[in-house]
């Protein structure tokens, strides 16, 4: 076989039918054919993982293999080594899922596999728990389509220039914010294709002057697509929590989340239960309004802990339409109690350091 163009360029167009396991695009448009030569009568493909990993999933490789195969290849894999970046960009030059955030102790994902589930809700209140208990916490919304956390933190600010292309966030009720939102007007809408989300996100990270932070709670857009697989891929993710409500429907799309983040190997911290029961203000009976025992039942069958029941509390919508989230106006309140021990318990899986609880102010 020669070293030609013609063949390279056929092996490409083959492994563009490839799509990474639990994920509709395919390798090459990720960017994750970081090479492809030909040599002793194979072509080599240089792979590159979501964070920095160095085995692929057995199903990838077969099927990269056998998209080859059918255009009269051979696949001889190889794991690449993470992309480096422009000398300009990091003072070392490296561009490990490290040296992107090199002064975050640990990021957590925020996910759901489907929409209205309150996950935005969980992740905000979440993040101001993790501030409360005094962690230096930083919150990321990467729902770029439909981005919340202008309304639900109550704040139409702009970052600030930092100097060349970076920026500082918003800091707001002791958390750092950034959001598409805030680079938006108010009925703009957000009209981009998967690649395009995906580079506005590894901008947030790398260009966003976030400091020193304890913990970084990052809001995923509902579904699996282009934006988990970013994060997986650039970020070293200490773990995702999955929210879920009981309802029957809620639970089979929370499947297909964890197997998305199974095949990019990032590890599940347990299930959140959002929306799980009713007590009735004045006599204090529980009502299942949308079901009732879903998150435990999946987290059973997926092996997980369940680490939260978040209760439905009127007051949880009205402060966050108002842009203030319960744990930081009702602090002593039942919902937010759940939500400081949902930290608290996510800081001992972490290994995040011990704080005491401390007030926060807008």
């Amino acid at each position: 076989m020669r070293n030609d163009k013609a063949s390279l360029d056929r092996a490409r167009e083959a492994l563009s039918s490839v799509t990474y396991p639990g994920f509709p695009r395919d390798v090459v448009t990720l960017g994750m054919v970081a090479g492809v030569e030909e040599r002793d009568g194979a072509v080599v493909v240089d792979l590159r993982l979501p964070g920095g990993r160095r085995k692929p999933p057995a199903e990838l490789e077969r099927a990269m293999a056998e998209a080859l195969s059918g255009v009269g290849l051979r696949l001889d894999l190889r794991v690449a080594a993470p992309a480096a970046r422009p000398p300009d960009e990091s003072p070392g030059g490296a561009a490990s899922a490290a040296a992107l955030l090199p002064e975050v102790g640990a990021v957590i994902a925020v996910s759901s596999a489907k929409g209205g589930v309150g996950k935005s809700t969980v992740a905000t209140n979440l993040a101001c728990a993790f501030s409360s208990l005094g962690l230096r916490t930083g919150l990321l919304d990467a729902d770029v389509h439909g981005p919340s956390l202008p309304i639900l933190m109550g704040t139409d600010e702009r970052p600030t220039a930092a100097g060349g292309n970076r920026f500082h966030p918003v800091m707001r009720y002791g958390v750092k914010c950034v959001s598409m939102g805030f680079f938006l007007e108010e009925s703009s809408p957000v009209i981009w294709r998967g690649p395009m989300v995906a580079g506005l996100l590894q901008q947030f990270l790398r260009d966003c002057e976030w400091g020193a932070l304890d913990v970084l709670v990052i809001d995923l857009p509902p579904g699996t697509g282009d934006a988990q697989l970013t994060l997986a891929q650039q970020v070293p993710l200490a773990g995702a929590v999955v929210v879920t409500t009981p309802q029957e429907v809620a639970v089979r799309d929370v499947v297909r989340g964890i197997r998305m983040f199974a095949q990019v190997q990032v590890p599940l911290l347990g299930i959140v239960e959002n929306m799980s029961h009713f007590r009735c203000p004045a006599c204090g009976a529980e009502e299942a309004l949308f079901g009732q025992g879903g998150g435990q039942r999946i987290a059973e069958e997926a092996g997980l802990p369940l680490l939260a029941r978040v209760p439905v509390v009127p007051a949880v919508r009205v402060h966050g339409d108002a842009g203030e989230p319960i744990v930081c106006v009702a602090p002593e309140s039942e919902v937010a109690r759940v939500f400081l021990e949902l930290a608290t318990a996510l800081s001992h899986l972490v290994g995040l350091p011990a704080a005491e609880p401390a007030p926060r102010s807008a």
